[in-house]
Parts: C-alpha cells; sequence; structure tokens
C-alpha cells in the first residue's frame, strides 16, 4: 500500500513520511497546542502532558506502519493509545483531535498523491474511533489471583519487605524460584500497568511500584547460593530507543535461575553498541525486548547486525511490541516469543543444534 507506485518518477510515500517526520511531528503539536491554549479546550488541558509524548510515539509508529506496510496493524495499535486516553477524561475528542493534527499536517506538507495515501489510513481509523474507544473501555481482563493482588498492594506502595514476605510464603509452599517470576512478578507487573493504563495510578505509585520489582529480582538471584550454571552466556537489552527496563530485568532474573550467564545492557543501547557488546562478549543468545511496534526498524537492525558478526548467536525478540514484527524479525534470523520459558528453550535449542 505505501510502498509507492509501479511509475518510478512518483515518490514513495513511506519514503516521503520518513523525510519530514520531524517536520509533521512539529506542526502536530504546534496545532495541538493552539487547540488547548487558544480555543476554549479547557476539557483537554487535562491531558496536554500524555497528548504531547503520544504525538512522538504515534508518528513512530506511522513510521513503521507505512515503510512495512502493516496497516493491518494500525487499528490494534491505535487501541492501547485510546486505552490510554480513554482513561483521562475527554479521551475520544483528543484521539480524534489527534489524528486530524496528523492528517492536516500530512497534507499541508506533502504532495498529492502521496498526502492522500498517507492520510487515508488516519482518516479510515478516525470514522473507526467510536468502535476503538468502546473496545478500548471495555473490561476484558481475567480476575486477577489473590496472591498477585497482594503482591500488587504492596508495590504501589513500595514495601519491598512485605512483597519479600509474600515471595517467601509461596517458596516455603514449594514454588521454584524461577516460578516466582512466572506466576507472581509478571502477573502483578501486567496489572501495574493495566492500573497506569486506566489511570488507577498515580505516577509515583507506578515509580514506586517499578523500582521495587528491580529490588525484588535482584534479591532473588542473590538469594539463590546454588544456581547450576550452564557454562553458556546470554545477553539481554531493550530495543534501540525502548526505555521499558522492567521486563528485561524480569527476564534477566529468570535466565540467571535457569543457570545462563546473563549480561544485561539495559536500555536504549543503540543497535552498533548492541551488535559490538555481542561480537566482544559473544554470547550463545541474545534477548532483546521490544515494548512498541514503533521501534521495529532499531530491533531490525539490531537482528541483522548481531547476525551477521555473530551468526552461531541465537537472537530471540519478545514484548508486545514483537507481535505484529513477528514475520520481518523472523525473515532476518531472529526467533519471536511472548513466553519466558519459551525464550529459554528456544536458545538453549539453537545452542545445542549449533554445538
Amino acid at each position: 500500500m505505501f510502498s509507492g507506485p509501479k511509475n518510478q518518477s512518483a515518490a514513495n510515500p513511506a519514503a516521503v513520511f520518513e523525510e519530514h517526520l520531524g517536520q509533521l511531528t512539529a506542526l502536530v503539536r504546534q496545532r495541538l497546542t493552539l487547540e488547548l491554549q487558544f480555543h476554549q479546550r479547557h476539557d483537554l488541558e487535562q491531558l496536554e502532558s500524555d497528548l504531547t509524548e503520544l504525538v512522538v510515539e504515534f508518528g513512530q509508529l506511522l513510521r513503521v506502519i507505512y515503510r512495512y506496510d502493516l496497516g493491518d496493524a494500525l487499528t490494534h495499535e491505535a487501541a492501547w493509545f485510546a486505552s490510554v486516553l480513554a482513561a483521562r477524561g475527554p479521551g475520544l475528542d483528543a484521539w480524534r483531535l489527534l489524528l486530524d493534527s496528523w492528517v492536516m499536517a500530512i497534507e499541508g506538507v506533502i504532495k498529492p498523491p502521496e498526502c492522500n495515501q498517507l492520510a487515508a489510513p488516519l482518516q479510515g481509523l478516525r470514522e473507526l474511533s467510536q468502535q476503538v474507544f468502546a473496545g478500548a473501555q471495555t473490561p476484558h481482563d481475567a480476575p486477577t489471583a489473590r496472591p498477585v493482588e497482594e503482591l500488587v498492594d504492596c508495590l504501589v506502595v513500595g514495601d519491598r519487605n512485605g512483597a519479600q514476605q509474600l515471595l517467601q510464603v509461596q517458596r516455603a509452599a514449594g514454588l521454584p524460584a524461577a516460578d516466582l517470576i512466572l506466576r507472581l512478578i509478571l502477573p502483578a507487573m501486567a496489572e501495574i500497568g493495566r492500573l497506569w493504563e486506566r489511570n488507577e495510578l498515580a505516577v509515583f505509585e507506578e515509580h514506586l511500584a517499578s523500582e521495587t520489582i528491580l529490588r525484588l529480582l535482584a534479591g532473588l538471584t542473590a538469594g539463590e547460593m546454588n544456581l547450576a550454571r550452564a557454562g553458556c552466556t546470554a545477553m539481554v537489552s531493550c530495543a534501540p530507543g525502548d526505555q521499558h527496563q522492567i521486563l528485561p530485568a524480569a527476564l534477566t532474573a529468570y535466565l540467571e535461575l535457569r543457570g545462563w550467564n546473563v549480561r544485561s545492557l539495559g536500555r536504549s543501547l543503540p543497535s552498533g553498541q548492541i551488535a559490538l557488546a555481542a561480537a566482544q562478549v559473544k554470547p550463545a543468545a541474545l534477548f532483546l525486548s521490544m515494548t512498541m511496534l514503533a521501534r521495529l526498524p532499531e530491533a531490525l537492525a539490531v537482528v541483522e547486525q548481531v547476525r551477521t558478526q555473530l551468526p552461531g548467536c541465537a537472537v530471540i525478540v519478545g514484548g508486545r511490541g514483537a507481535v505484529w514484527g513477528r514475520q520481518l524479525l523472523e525473515m532476518a534470523g531472529a526467533r519471536v516469543t511472548q513466553d519466558f520459558d519459551e525464550a529459554h528453550r528456544l536458545a538453549s535449542g539453537e545452542r545445542l543444534k549449533d554445538a
């Protein structure tokens, strides 16, 4: 759809969009500021900080949608934006304003016919706004298990000791340390994310929970003095530009408990630095966390560079953002999964195959 017409004299719409992305983003932000400040949209002022951040993220998402012709993913990804805005006051109006602003920016900067091709999916998405928001506001979460609820209650107030005691009770009941991550910590993280998405947590509560989770994970591996090491090294990293460090931290702890020697790179390293680290450390597997589909080009760059420099290294990509990018990631040589245990088994299987 966006790869450009057969007439080679015409521009590639996706390339034109990326060329002007900075200018388009600035225009969208300017229009939102004018709308909120000078058009008496006091009902939307409470969303100003959220909208400003979402403008940039939505532009990065569109870059990916257009570049890789992932039009089917647009409505699915829009549901996340809708869910965030739906819980924050007049979200439907804010969502329509965001879409209208992008359409106006595209039509104001890019000439036909490319602007028409780029604007059409956004106009279609706007027509579906009511349905998208209805879906975002419809509860479809399974009831949270009581131990997970209790853990969440401790995390959001930063009660590390209380959280530690809850984990110790489960440990004493025979639950292995690695399973504490799968059955308690990951579900608690998901519940905290859901509460934040629905605006049921203050920002400071989400920060307290995140920091407490990091301390719990460090304590889990430190408390296991007799870890059976497989003698193989794994490397864990966020995709370039991905700021969500909790999931990679949980994966690092899980892999250590499953016997891997883990080197964690944390968040936001550029692809070249991740590839350089892999070339020097020579891990048997690189685990890459990709929370947002907007990080797909950077994740692909990591996969391609690592596979080129270290062909024997298995690259496992996970995270919500990897779902729609699965085909492209696997074509580049990665394996995609949303499950910690499967990620461990995939990497172990690749290691044995190459041995």
